[in-house]
């Protein structure tokens, strides 16, 4: 009884989550509603959302990223995206995203789908495997996500399960 009270006590102050404060997000002519702790900080000519922590021990913050016709140009090893491949904008080893001491290794395709991103516009959403050293036993391995909008040239670019991204994405409004 008490933790019921304390409970809605403590919903009645903030607020639900499906309530939670937001701020918008503009990009490459879309706008998303991101929660207002998050914030976003230009890397080159993309987008980075930071969502969480910065970990030393991580080759990245906990983030997405949200890309252009650029990022898309170059997304598959200095070449263009490539559905069937993660997202790997570099032609050299990348770190792995959660442990950056291991270099990241194979990536199995875990699911392909379309998705809504936004009114009118549809995403092809792909999920990736991606294990940190295929040559040792229990290393890490992360989740890419990413959600490709051919007819914007527009990718989102997601290493940390960002909890809510595929339903903030599915609101976005374009202009």
């Amino acid at each position: 009884m008490i933790l019921s009270v304390a409970l809605s006590a403590s919903l009645a102050l903030t607020g639900s989550p499906a309530h939670a404060a937001t701020k918008p997000v503009t990009f490459q002519g879309f706008t998303i509603q991101v929660p207002i702790q998050w914030h976003a900080k230009k890397e080159g000519v993309n987008l980075r959302v930071i969502t969480g922590v910065c970990s030393p021990q991580a080759a990245e913050c906990q983030s997405f990223l949200l890309g252009g016709p650029q990022a898309v140009k170059y997304a598959s090893e200095g070449g263009p995206y490539r559905p069937d491949q993660p997202y790997h904008p570099s032609s050299g080893v990348t770190e792995c995203v959660p442990v950056k001491k291991y270099n990241s290794g194979q990536a199995t395709r875990v699911r392909t789908s379309k998705a809504v991103f936004g009114a009118g516009q549809r995403a092809r959403f792909t999920e990736w495997k991606v294990s940190c050293d295929g040559s040792e036993l229990n290393v890490a391995s992360y989740t890419q996500r990413v959600w490709y909008v051919k007819a914007k040239k527009v990718i989102v670019v997601d290493h940390w399960k960002t909890p809510g991204l595929g339903g903030i994405l599915a609101k976005a409004v374009w202009s």
